[in-house]
């Protein structure tokens, strides 16, 4: 019992609202405290309700939130976080001072240890302790002054569950894979199973709260069974982290607590129908893929970037035949170390962006990309002309030749590769599927080539709508993103009328693929941390012959850009 009011002293003396009380005050409100405590995911109070209470967190952490759900059950969709408040924080206050009902609601986003000060307390206080009274009106007004929607509190630590999801998984490979992963990235500590042979949640929770305050980062790796202490992670992380064998998922095992976590695909080979079961079962937020053998540190450090906001991301923009720059510029970037984790493109890009994902060293890159635009693909006419003037069979049979049956799903590096659908005038990420087939309908010239089917959609260059995605890599939130913009400028040259000259067919049409985005460019680039554009103006659009010159501008628009780079990695030359 004395070490608990130790705890609960220390508590009270870091907190914003009772910190600055004489130490006299703060003995006379520890003579009032009661003990409670909420599972994640229980509301503390909802707003409506009466204030017969304030909280003090002791341990956990909990949401502030506004919404316009029912009261009975908020829809989270409909939920906005005001503020997340952790140990030392205080939560209903204001409606004691004022008397009205509750402004906001309050859940447990963490198992949380909470003490509880009466009304009937407080008032005692507020009359008998003036110095109590002084205290709570500047805590009063820091909380007003950050009433306006943005978050207060919040932690820079992350907590990561790691999660096993079959029950025959080595658990110590986990846990020391996930060591070795996080341990070039700050101070990190790793809680396994063991911690669980001694102590309840309470103590776990005490344990967990200690850990984020001397590290970094903690990772909680669960058991394999459905045990406490796997419940106990799953409902502390700030993020879940699920690992899948290459194993079907269990048979009408539903996985509820566990949908939109980071899913990690792990073992030298992985089917695609595997990957894609799992996927359907838990709907992931994101995808990582860890091989065997000689990959497998590569892998795991990848991951780990990934988790903790820290990996690069490469967006390479469409531009026809300039886009060949893009091969350049990846190749200064591999030669000075820099490691690209996730990658994603439109048309020229997004064949790029797929021969890098799918792991070919640069000659084959080169060979690959030049080949699917070579001549004799590029030249496969149809006569009379139907839904374009061109065939893709060649060009598929070579992308096939170079990606095999690899489907997006289980590549070791993250790719998306963005189309248009003719039919609802929208863009598609594609984040599953072939690679080969994703390569080609992000490709498909309107007019020069024909358009693809797949699912009751006519997939189009995605230039049309968003030539260069960099908000779609933003949008992930995994670190800093490079994109790459190989449009240029249209500077054509001037007639003898003093009016621009008119661009060949060909020009005319890349050019007018590109307008559909135009609106969007500028705004959509700016969420880039860096942005890199090749002198390619001098570059006609469809001069595929003009391979060795647009690589090699690709790669002096890389080295010029390599301080930058390291600079946003934090890395030193």
């Amino acid at each position: 019992m004395e070490g608990n009011r130790k705890q609960t002293e220390a508590i009270l003396a870091q907190s914003p609202l009772f910190g600055s009380l004489p130490e006299g005050a703060r003995e006379l409100i520890l003579d009032r405290l009661e003990a409670a405590r909420i599972e994640s995911g229980e509301w503390l109070m909802r707003k409506g309700d009466p204030g017969d209470a304030l909280y003090l967190v002791e341990t956990g952490r909990l949401e502030v939130v506004r919404g316009d759900g029912p009261e009975s059950g908020m829809d989270d969709e409909a939920i906005e976080i005001l503020r997340v408040l952790g140990p030392g924080a205080t939560v209903g206050e204001l409606a004691l001072v004022t008397g009205d009902p509750r402004s906001a609601s309050v859940r447990a986003s963490r198992d949380s240890g909470l003490l509880r000060l009466s009304f009937d307390d407080f008032r005692e206080l507020m009359t008998t302790v003036p110095s109590f009274t002084s205290a709570l009106v500047s805590a009063l007004g820091r909380q007003l002054q950050a009433s306006g929607g943005l978050p207060e509190d919040l932690p820079d630590h992350r907590t990561f569950a790691v999660v096993p999801l079959l029950d025959d998984m080595d658990i110590g490979g986990i846990a020391d894979g996930v060591r070795m992963g996080f341990s070039d990235l700050g101070a990190v500590t790793v809680i396994d199973p063991s911690a669980a042979e001694s102590g309840d949640p309470i103590s776990w929770g005490h344990l967990l709260d200690e850990s984020e305050r001397r590290h970094e980062r903690v990772i909680l790796v669960a058991d394999r069974n459905e045990g406490e202490w796997r419940k106990f992670c799953v409902r502390q992380a700030d993020r879940l982290v699920c690992i899948a064998p290459a194993r079907m998922p269990p048979p009408g095992k539903e996985m509820p607590r566990l949908k939109g976590c980071d899913l990690v695909l792990i073992g030298g080979d992985h089917p695609a129908e595997i990957a894609m079961a799992w996927i359907d079962r838990l709907a992931p937020r994101a995808r990582h893929r860890i091989r065997g053998g000689a990959n497998r540190n590569a892998d795991l450090a990848r991951t780990a970037r990934r988790l903790t906001g820290s990996s690069l991301g490469l967006v390479l923009g469409g531009g026809g035949a300039r886009g060949f720059a893009h091969l350049g510029l990846l190749e200064v970037l591999e030669e000075d170390g820099i490691l690209v984790d996730r990658i994603g493109g439109t048309s020229m890009g997004g064949v790029v962006s797929s021969a890098f994902a799918a792991g070919l060293d640069r000659p084959s890159r080169r060979r690959a990309v030049k080949a699917v635009f070579s001549a004799r693909v590029r030249h496969r006419y149809q006569l009379p002309p139907q839904s374009a003037v061109a065939r893709t069979d060649e060009a598929e049979r070579m992308l096939e030749k170079i990606f095999g049956d690899r489907v997006i799903e289980t590549l070791p590096v993250d790719l998306f590769t963005i189309a248009a659908d003719m039919v609802r005038a929208e863009m598609v990420v594609q984040r599953t599927g072939s690679v080969a087939e994703a390569a080609m309908h992000t490709a498909r010239i309107p007019a020069f080539l024909p358009p693809g089917r797949s699912g009751g959609k006519l997939l189009v260059d995605g230039g049309l709508i968003r030539n260069l995605p960099v908000d779609v890599m933003a949008a992930m939130g995994e670190g800093p993103v490079v994109a790459v913009d190989v449009g240029g400028k249209f500077r054509p040259e001037p007639g003898d009328d003093g009016h621009p000259v008119l661009p060949a067919v060909g020009e005319t049409l890349m050019r007018s693929v590109m307008l559909g985005s135009a609106a969007s460019g500028d705004a959509v680039a700016e969420r880039a941390d860096l942005l890199i554009e090749p002198e390619v103006s001098e570059l006609k659009m469809l001069a595929f012959g003009d391979f060795d010159r647009a690589v090699e501008i690709g790669r002096k628009a890389g080295e010029n850009a390599l301080e930058q780079v390291r600079d946003l990695l934090g890395r030193q030359p």
